[in-house]
């Protein structure tokens, strides 16, 4: 890590200022480990945001990597605020051991080495959405970023609460740059299925000045993104022993399609102040808020096959699942046409002022205060249309999904449609958090076994609450118009782009439903909006007190040079959760105080074995805190049974306790060059309580529940592999030396014992790689990105039936192509789901198939411009 030296500037305002960080340190109104975190690790090069290029960024990003103690992946800017995905969720498929879903538009569910338990930073700090533990990373739009570091293992300077990693997210600074610098790019985005072109604009000014106070500078960035996405799913549901006459026989008791439509607007915007009156003192203040209003409807169909003894149906070959079904009702079967239609809209804002300190050439003193507030709310009506139709003709796998029609009935005529239930729902949740740190770092020479130690304390208080509706449910009342006799109130369903049978079908215009609610309730015979469901309701609280102690050492044994750290990070934490029971009927005002302490070892040990080939091993200790939700006591109840007769539900366990990992990591890496690297890691990780949810059938108040809870099982364990490889090759003659190529591949396996079973850990792939084609020559510059990974559980006893609900292997693919017009433009030309990704998930056993779903395949054409 650069350090500062030299003799301190004469000037009286100097003193002052070391004096006035001082007792902000002491009063703890200031903090900075991230200062110190923001410059380039030990032996880097300098900022790496002044990277140009696919090589320099690659570069850049492989420096890092070689010279961290940690295990660490990073993704650099190409130059600054340039990515070559738009968000940071869609950043880090590329990274080995990372996997994520692709859904709703944009990248979404992200987990590491198989595990979904993530520390999200932003520079250094804790950041989060609303009630959750961490940040939603889609929402960071990549034209505000410097870098992505995903750390495989922690230290104990590091913030606790990820047994998976953690994933610290980069901003830019004035002082990264050398003077004046501003980016601005301008993006449109067209999708096939939702058939739109969106806007997407972006920029950046920053500047620095030398006054006779020093250097100060100051950074803007704002970023407007609209997407509109259709996803289509056709889907079955489980297998049942339903059929009349043969009890052997399995068949979905429903099959159904559904349209998921969305337009999502997000405003972003990052700030950063820096003062730096002499070489040896430094103050910042820095900020990030977004704000994301997002309108979806899922347009779905239920259609009954309403099995009876006269339905005709057929086998597959040597089973008793049924291939095909055909049943008549002259009275009519089910069909249901919903649609559900959630408005949500959200902010999230964090702000941190904090000081550096040199106070002398071997010690750093370092603190930071940041607050976090965040909010999350949702209006979700849903309207739901009856249809009689007489007689189904169904098919359980074809293409991989559910087909079906119904002969001489019209599902697009809205006259064959009469009124349903209201399902009138909004929840709320919110969060906050002020977080103060000071660090100290003194270097002790590098000629000493122990050349640095550094100690630190943190201090965090965290506040979330929720809340959601209660009686949502309101039958149709009898006299209530036919659906065609309201104005404006049906709509024709988004044609499915597959041959899935019905393709089309009468639903309620979202629009209508939130333009009109207050009339529809009182249709339904309630007047306003309803007041919270106790059971829901929770504000918890959360005050955690962290100190840690750090040493780096290194020494020099049989002809090679060891380089390590060791250190210790004490964690206590005391939980209030607030909410309410059901006693009797009644809700019941709980609270439960918990307190607990955690000792976090960590030690690294780093051999370079030659100049171009590093061994490292690392171990260590890591906890993870539940969700706050999780804790809950209340119980959400379903008011209206399945097919089965059975009503769903969800509740919390307020007697849940953290996982806590223990963590292992060996690897070794050659760097052949510059660019050229070819690297192995072996982990192992050991759990103790490990949170599942599971659902079980429950007896409440002599109803049937299929109840979805958390609780903790005894231990786990999750082992596996990464390799990764770099190059370009510019050995190769004339336009050939412009290739380049990185690839990685991750296998793991891994179980939980669960009631004395061993199951993998959910939506773990056993084996993951990612390919990525690589060219840069002259104005020229192209990637092609492949990524594939193997089947995994989604559900464990899938709805309580004993069967498990598995996704088939995933594939994507992703290209762009770059154009450098002159120095200050640029354009780039990108596609999107290259390959028609699908996304199957069946019970069991592939014929007996959930869903198929299929995505937006999407063409950018973007126009950067810097100076």
């Amino acid at each position: 890590m650069e350090r500062t030296t030299g003799p301190i500037a004469a000037k009286n305002y100097t003193f002052i200022l070391k004096a006035s960080v001082g007792s902000l340190l002491a009063a703890g109104l200031l903090s900075g480990a991230s200062v110190w975190a923001q410059e380039a690790p030990a032996g880097d090069a300098g900022p790496v945001v002044t990277v140009t290029g696919v090589r320099k960024a690659a570069q850049s990003a492989q420096t890092i990597k070689r010279n961290a103690d940690e295990v660490i992946d990073s993704i650099v800017a190409e130059e600054a605020g340039k990515f070559p995905d738009k968000n940071v969720a869609e950043v880090l498929g590329r990274v080995s051991g990372v996997q994520l879903r692709r859904e709703s538009g944009e990248a979404s569910s992200i987990i590491v080495r198989g595990l979904p338990g993530l520390v999200t930073l932003l520079n250094g700090r804790e950041i989060y959405t609303a009630r959750d533990r961490s940040l939603f990373l889609a929402d960071i739009p990549t034209t505000m970023l410097q870098r992505v570091d995903v750390y495989k293992t922690q230290s104990a300077d590091m913030v606790e609460g990820g047994t998976a990693g953690v994933i610290d997210v980069r901003t830019s600074r004035p002082f990264d740059f050398k003077g004046f610098s501003a980016n601005l790019a301008g993006r449109v985005e067209n999708r096939n299925r939702a058939n739109t072109n969106d806007p997407q604009v972006s920029g950046m000014v920053s500047n620095r000045w030398k006054t006779d106070f020093g250097d100060v500078g100051a950074l803007l960035g704002l970023s407007y993104q609209k997407g509109n996405y259709h996803d289509e799913i056709t889907w079955s549901a489980p297998p049942a022993h339903l059929v009349p006459g043969d009890p052997a026989a399995t068949g979905p008791v429903d099959l159904g399609h559904v349209n998921a439509l969305g337009k999502r607007v997000r405003l972003s915007a990052n700030w950063a102040l820096q003062w730096r009156p002499s070489r040896t003192v430094e103050l910042y203040a820095e900020g990030w808020s977004t704000r994301i209003d997002h309108d979806m409807e899922r347009q779905f169909f239920l259609g009954g096959v309403g099995w009876n003894p006269g339905s005709t149906y057929t086998f597959f070959p040597g089973t008793k699942q049924i291939a095909t079904v055909s049943s008549s009702n002259p009275n009519g079967l089910f069909a249901l046409s919903s649609n559900q239609a959630p408005q949500d809209d959200s902010e999230s804002h964090q702000g941190a002022i904090g000081a550096r300190w040199d106070v002398t050439p071997d010690l750093r003193l370092t603190t930071e205060f940041s607050r976090v507030n965040s909010r999350w709310k949702q209006d979700m009506p849903i309207l739901d249309l009856n249809a009689s139709p007489t007689k189904i003709e169904g098919s359980t796998y074809v293409n991989g999904g559910a087909y079906f029609n119904y002969p001489g009935y019209d599902m697009t005529n809205p006259a064959n449609y009469k009124m349903g239930a209201l399902i009138d729902n909004w929840q709320a949740a919110g969060g906050q958090s002020n977080d103060w740190r000071a660090d100290a770092i003194y270097n002790n020479g590098d000629e000493r076994f122990f050349r640095e130690f550094s100690g630190g304390v943190r201090l965090a208080q965290r506040k979330a609450s929720y809340q959601h509706e209660s009686n949502n449910f309101l039958p149709a009342p009898a006299g209530l118009p036919s659906p065609a006799a309201i104005p404006g109130l049906l709509c024709p369903s988004m044609q499915l782009a597959n041959d899935y049978g019905m393709n089309s079908w009468q639903v309620a215009c979202a629009g209508y439903l939130h333009g009109n609610l207050a009339q529809l309730r009182k249709m339904y015979g309630r007047d306003g909006r309803t007041a919270p469901d106790p059971y829901s309701l929770f504000s918890n609280g959360e005050d955690t007190t962290a100190f840690y102690g750090k040493t780096r050492f290194g020494f020099d044994a049989f002809g090679v040079q060891f380089d390590g750290t060791a250190g210790v990070r004490v964690v206590r934490t005391d939980l209030s959760v607030n909410g309410f029971s059901n006693i009797n009927g009644n809700p019941v005002a709980v609270n439960r105080d918990v307190s607990s302490t955690d000792v976090l070892p960590n030690m690294t040990l780093k051999a370079t074995l030659r100049k171009d080939l590093v061994a490292r091993f690392t171990a260590g200790k890591a906890v993870q805190r539940p969700a706050f939700g999780d804790f809950n006591p209340g119980v959400s109840l379903g008011t209206t049974p399945d097919g089965e007769g059975i009503y769903g539900g969800n509740g919390g366990n307020p007697d849940l306790k953290p996982i806590t990992g223990k963590n292992m990591d060996a690897a070794l890496e050659w760097y052949f060059a510059p660019t050229g690297s070819v690297t192995a890691t072996v982990f192992k990780h050991k759990f103790e309580d490990y949170i599942i949810r599971r659902l079980s059938l429950e007896q409440i108040d002599g109803k049937t529940y299929r109840m979805d809870r958390p609780r903790n099982v005894n231990d786990g364990q999750l082992e596996g592999i990464e390799l990764g490889y770099r190059q370009f090759y510019d050995f190769l003659p004339g336009w050939l030396s412009g290739f380049g190529l990185e690839a990685n591949y991750t296998y793991m396996k891994g179980h939980l014992m669960e009631d004395g079973k061993k199951n993998p850990f959910q939506g773990m792939s056993k084996n993951a790689y990612n390919i990525v084609g690589l060219y840069e020559r002259g104005p020229w510059s192209a990637r092609v990105a492949y990524n594939w990974r193997s089947e995994f559980v989604d559900t464990y006893n899938y709805r309580a039936l004993g069967l498990d609900l598995i996704v088939k292997p995933i594939k994507t693919a992703d290209a762009s192509l770059s154009y450098k017009i002159n120095d200050n433009m640029g354009v780039t030309l990108d596609v999107e789901n290259l390959l028609d990704r699908t996304y199957n998930d069946y019970h069991g056993i592939e014929t007996n198939p959930r869903d198929v779903r299929r995505y937006d395949r999407t063409i950018g054409l973007s126009l950067r411009w810097k100076m």
